[in-house]
């Protein structure tokens, strides 16, 4: 029962990062299509941004911190929590290699026998 929980936690954190990753090229995508191209301090959206090849927007505060901070780091931060725990679990390793060992048998802890 632990197990199919492990499994499924790393399957769901894999799965939250996919989707902050394609929010944020949705955001990219939809920057370019809807924010103004030119500072409007009275609406504070005074800070520039370069998405979609080039193009310089211009975006709010909380829009920028968004789109270059939060959600880029919860995708990371996500896959990296993944690939932790799945070095601890080890629920979806590599097979072995013609060496006899997989690729991250020097990272994991050894077993005293």
């Amino acid at each position: 029962m632990a197990g199919r929980f492990q499994k499924l936690l790393i399957i769901l954190l894999i799965v939250v990062a996919a989707a902050f990753w394609g929010y944020v090229i949705h955001l990219d995508s939809f920057y370019y299509e809807n924010a103004p191209r030119e500072a409007v301090t009275a609406q504070g959206i005074v800070h520039p941004q370069f998405v979609h090849h080039g193009t310089k927007v211009f975006l709010t505060e909380q829009e920028f911190f968004n789109f270059e901070v939060l959600f880029p780091s919860i995708s990371i931060g996500s896959v990296l929590i993944a690939g932790l725990l799945d070095l601890r679990w080890k629920h979806f390793v590599f097979t072995e290699n013609f060496k006899g060992a997989d690729p991250f048998s020097w990272l994991r802890r050894k077993k005293n026998n």
